[in-house]
């Protein structure tokens, strides 16, 4: 679950071969990376970065919770 939040690599290589179907939000790694480094706003990247770190904190959680209740009789 929280590989499919780190998607970066993929997109990032990709995007040079495809630059019409992968864009700079593509995903969210991708767009804080976009901001921070081609469009010099550092700040808001920052804002994304912490809200994606936030969401993926409750999914994990969310995830944990739903496996735990599967197990117990």
């Amino acid at each position: 679950m929280i590989g499919s939040f780190q998607l970066f690599n993929e997109p990032n290589l990709l995007q040079r071969l495809a630059p019409d179907v992968i864009d700079s939000a593509y995903t969210a790694n991708l767009y804080s990376y976009s901001l921070a480094f081609t469009s010099q706003q550092i700040n808001y990247a920052a804002a994304v970065s912490f809200l994606l770190g936030l969401v993926i904190v409750i999914v994990s959680y969310a995830v944990l919770l739903t496996a735990n209740r599967r197990r117990t009789p």
